[in-house]
């Protein structure tokens, strides 16, 4: 629509595509989705909660052999920065899919697992060690199947884990990081 006055805004009614996509061109009345739709939608969710537990406790696997090759690397001489990389890509896999099947607080632990190993993350023994314990944490949840937010298990757990964190945080001489 063309403005009134020159300073007022032009309105431009664009088609609306999206409803056309959805089949709303010209249609009129209610539409229904067939009752049994949501029901094999549901359980084709359960199921594939069940195959995340399943490959979710092959990345904690994947994690902690990760920790394991950093620390040969150390000992040998090399760089742990490719071990940390790929730590924080498994992470942010689990922090991004615990939630969709029924485990934020993998998501949670995996999120926390993200943000302890990005990129110019301290790559040390300590860093090792808080990695384990976020592989612990995420490693209980998921062979104990704790949904949801685990109630009091979840919050023991968090708190254990936040516990590991703060005593790897100290340096061997005993003065803290700077995080």
């Amino acid at each position: 629509m063309k403005p009134k006055v020159p300073s007022d805004v032009w309105y431009f009614r664009l088609p609306n595509s999206l409803k056309e996509k959805a089949g709303g061109g010209g249609f009129t009345g209610g539409a229904e989705i067939p009752k049994d739709l949501p029901e094999e939608a549901e359980q084709s969710l359960e199921r594939a909660a069940l195959d995340f537990s399943t490959w979710a406790l092959d990345y904690v696997k994947k994690l902690s052999n990760l920790c394991v090759e950093a620390l040969e690397a150390e000992a040998e001489g090399g760089a742990r920065a490719k071990y940390f990389a790929e730590i924080n890509l498994l992470a942010l896999e689990l922090r991004g899919q615990g939630g969709t099947f029924g485990y934020p607080l993998s998501s949670t632990f995996g999120k926390m697992l993200y943000d302890a190993t990005i990129e110019g993350c301290r790559e040390d023994d300590n860093a090792v060690e808080i990695v384990k314990a976020h592989i612990d944490a995420m490693g209980a949840v998921l062979r104990e199947k704790v949904a949801g937010d685990g109630g009091e298990v979840g919050r023991a757990l968090l708190a254990s884990l936040k516990k590991a964190i703060a005593s790897n945080e100290v340096l061997v001489d005993g003065s803290e990081v700077q995080s």
